[in-house]
């Protein structure tokens, strides 16, 4: 005889688990900072111009000298000296 729609337990089997990849995507941002320097320099020139001026000036020298036409006497005394006199030659006619 059969019996009536009775069942048995039910026995359970778990197979080995399946791996699965699954791959994501996602994007982030970085700042990447490259600083840069410029020092300007001003190079300045001074040009120093330099003048030399001549002047000429004129100088005269005058030189003096004495000549004294004899020996002099005090007065009263030396009678009888003959005062100087020069020699006579032809261009003297006095």
């Amino acid at each position: 005889m059969r019996r009536p729609n009775c069942q048995g337990p039910v026995k359970t089997i778990v197979c080995p688990t399946k791996h699965k990849c699954m791959n994501t995507q996602s994007f982030s941002n970085v700042n990447y900072v490259h600083p840069t320097h410029t020092t300007i320099t001003d190079y300045h020139t001074v040009q120093n111009t330099h003048f030399y001026p001549q002047t000429t000036s004129w100088q005269q020298v005058v030189n003096q000298t004495n000549v004294f036409g004899g020996q002099t006497w005090p007065q009263g005394q030396g009678q009888g000296v003959q005062p100087f006199q020069q020699p006579r030659n032809r261009f003297n006619f006095l």
